[in-house]
């Protein structure tokens, strides 16, 4: 008799979230109110994220979320008009817990609706995405398994996993995403895959790998006029000619990415333009024009409540400050910056300030401090797995011990 009950139950709440999923199927949203509802759920993020760990929104993300609030509207499914009115104060639960109902509606119904099933999945990861990785996680990984040809719902998975360090895994969704691309031949999924793919290669600092993917990434997009992807690629072609010493080449790449960002008036990319171009004057020793581009990239930063990006161009400033001479000032900017790094649990800024501190103690003549600082940034160093600064302070230290 319970387990007759326990049916009945079941098939009841089935039911009742079928009936809650029903609705008019030719609703539909305007541009305006789309874009009114994007600013307002980025604007929630970073109000919600003060430590700055928001994440940023890309192009990616977006297309996601707009196709997730377009398809809930139309569905039109019972409780809309209230999910709408919290979307436009940046509020996405409503609209998760409707696609949750779906979603569960959908696999109730069996094998023949995993497409039905996997777009309400991935709806509920681009609507998570911007707040709560786990949950955008779990639901991509399900989007993924009831539809494994998605190649949207593997690319955004590979943005979660890489935002976690998760790099093997990032990689696996990326080149999953690169096949799908190569067996339709669609240009756009494989220059996304190859810029993604990339991006990792650099971060392990395989150079010319990296180089490799984002120059073929960079004739697909232009090829496509896909300038958001041209400008992510000309950055990182920038990075790569940076690390290896050509400054002109990098100049370039970046003052291209910087034109592009600004056309789109993408301010999160200007401000990380504007920062490399004051670390190539700062390299080239022009410290007055580093320090206007750094201070510039910083007051974009700041305007934007971009925690992570404002303790980056601190820690530059305090770089130009030290090479200046003005010790005192560069402490001020490292600290600063150290205290955000620390506050975001960035071990990446929080090595490359102490080792900065470290470099300090060394022009004041206080080597023990100077040693402190920097073993503890070569143990985070290598922790991250950061190859050429974990040779560079390793070496600082070996002297200094031998010294």
């Amino acid at each position: 008799m319970e387990f007759a009950l326990a049916i009945i139950v079941a098939i009841v709440t089935i039911l009742a979230t079928l009936a809650a999923i029903r609705g008019n199927k030719n609703n539909n949203i305007s541009p305006e109110q789309l874009a009114e509802i994007l600013k307002a759920v980025e604007r929630k993020n970073i109000q919600a994220n003060p430590s700055g760990e928001a994440p940023q929104i890309e192009a990616s993300t977006e297309n996601a979320l707009s196709e997730a609030v377009t398809d809930l509207v139309s569905q039109n499914p019972q409780g809309i008009t209230e999910a709408l009115d919290a979307l436009k104060q940046g509020d996405t639960a409503q609209a998760e817990t409707l696609f949750e109902a779906i979603l569960k509606a959908k696999q109730a119904e069996g094998q023949s609706a995993n497409q039905d099933a996997a777009q309400a999945a991935k709806h509920i990861g681009a609507l998570a995405f911007l707040h709560d990785t786990h949950k955008a996680l779990i639901h991509y990984r399900i989007a993924t398994e009831l539809s494994p040809n998605d190649a949207d719902a593997w690319n955004q998975l590979g943005q979660l996993l890489n935002r976690t360090g998760d790099l093997p895994a990032a990689q696996t969704a990326y080149k999953t995403v690169l096949a799908l691309g190569n067996s339709t031949a669609d240009k756009e999924l494989i220059a996304i895959a190859t810029g993604n793919l990339g991006t990792i290669a650099l971060t392990r600092g395989d150079l010319d790998k990296a180089e490799e993917y984002h120059q073929k990434s960079l004739e697909l997009e232009t090829e496509l006029d896909r300038k958001d992807g041209m400008a992510s690629d000309l950055g990182n072609l920038g990075l790569i000619a940076r690390t290896r010493g050509d400054l002109d080449k990098a100049e370039e790449y970046h003052q291209k990415a910087l034109d592009i960002h600004t056309e789109l008036n993408r301010k999160d990319g200007m401000a990380r333009d504007l920062g490399n171009l004051g670390l190539i004057a700062q390299t080239r020793g022009d410290l007055d024009k580093a320090e206007q581009y750094h201070q510039k990239s910083l007051d974009i930063h700041t305007e934007h409540s971009r925690k992570d990006g404002m303790a980056s161009q601190l820690g530059n400033l305090g770089i130009v400050a030290r090479t200046r001479g003005d010790l005192d000032k560069a402490e001020e900017y490292h600290q600063k910056s150290l205290e955000l790094e620390t506050e975001l649990g960035r071990k990446e800024g929080i090595a490359r300030n102490l080792g900065n501190l470290g470099a300090l103690a060394e022009q004041r003549g206080d080597m023990k401090e100077a040693c402190r600082l920097r073993q503890e940034a070569l143990g985070l160093f290598k922790e991250v797995g950061m190859k050429p600064e974990i040779k560079q302070v390793q070496g600082w230290l070996d002297d200094a011990v031998s010294d």
